[in-house]
């Protein structure tokens, strides 16, 4: 279990300067029937909402409530990967009978936050959950009051809670050796500047492979903003192919697009030199002059996997699993 402590209504209480009771009436909309100030009751929602509160009582009407809706809580809809998973798993939940509702908290913990409120109180039976970055003590909450719950793609490694997802370690360390037995000599991983598992994973699968082939003095990672991606690439990646980079190795398919309009503005003098290689495939690679290999992530068999965990957890209780899937190296030959 994490030791992020369970948020309370005391904790509310005090962080706000006010009595438990005064908390639990704004909380449960009771606010106008006892008379709190209005200002009074933004400063509690405001305290509740950063402090990430779950209320026990939509928790207990969840756990007992079997609306067979299960909720969905991506990071991002308008990535390919994810909304290819919430195709797969609607599908998928639609032969065993129930509906999904989604959500996208666009890598916001507040925005998620909400988005997992609103969803318990629509009564869904259970969360599968793309966790973003800083959203540890809302998992820790759902998990402390026995929410049918598995996170997907991402999980915490301090939290004893169940997650499908991607060897990401093992499939970094495949493409890149891949890069590197097909001739390229110092190849660059491009990766967010976030705390998430699955990315630092992928960045160790890439150094362990540059480390096992003797070229760690050759190891680069470069990390995007995330909010914006392509900003930063401009600006960072002629930098490592002046610096001698002839390879560059994309730990997500949005940093992949990004990454592209960069290399594309370079010239084709750079372009036809630079290998390239990413995570899941995307239509717009066909366009592009240079073969892009890639990371194919079995996401039937993880939504699946998902999917099933996620009813056993419903159906007979939170018991804990944990599935690592490989994913298959796609080469692309010039």
């Amino acid at each position: 279990m994490s030791s992020l402590k369970k948020i309370s209504l005391k904790d509310i209480a005090e962080a706000a300067g006010v009595s438990t009771a005064l908390v639990s009436f704004v909380l449960n909309g009771k606010r106008k029937e006892y008379r709190v100030g209005e200002e009074t009751a933004q400063r509690i929602l405001k305290i509740a909402n950063d402090m990430n509160y779950q209320p026990n009582l939509a928790a207990k009407s969840l756990r007992s409530g079997k609306t067979k809706t299960i909720g969905l809580v991506v990071s991002d809809i308008s990535n390919p990967f994810f909304s290819q998973l919430a195709r797969v798993l609607e599908d998928e939940a639609a032969k065993r009978n129930y509906t999904v509702l989604f959500g996208s908290s666009d890598e916001n913990k507040d925005k998620m936050n909400s988005l997992v409120g609103n969803l318990i109180n629509k009564g869904v039976d259970g969360l599968i959950i793309v966790p973003c970055e800083g959203s540890e003590r809302i998992i820790a909450s759902l998990v402390y009051d026995n929410v049918p719950i598995v996170l997907f793609d991402r999980y915490f490694s301090d939290i004893n809670v169940s997650y499908v997802a991607l060897n990401n370690f093992n499939a970094s360390y495949v493409l890149t050796k891949h890069l590197l037995e097909v001739g390229y000599n110092a190849p660059c991983m491009v990766a967010y500047d976030v705390d998430l598992i699955h990315m630092k994973e992928r960045v160790r699968g890439y150094k362990k492979a540059m480390g096992d082939v003797g070229k760690k003095n050759l190891i680069n990672v470069v990390f995007l903003k995330q909010n914006a991606p392509r900003k930063s690439a401009d600006r960072l990646l002629p930098k490592m192919v002046d610096g001698g980079v002839d390879a560059f190795l994309f730990a997500t398919n949005m940093i992949s697009l990004a990454c592209l309009y960069t290399i594309k503005d370079m010239g084709e003098g750079i372009v036809g030199k630079i290998g390239l290689a990413g995570f899941d495939g995307n239509p717009a690679f066909d366009f592009f002059s240079v073969p892009i290999s890639y990371i194919r992530q079995p996401i039937d068999v993880l939504a699946q996997k998902a999917l099933e965990i996620l009813i056993d957890s419903m159906t007979n209780g939170n018991t804990v699993q944990s599935v690592l899937a490989e994913g298959e190296l796609v080469e692309m030959i010039s």
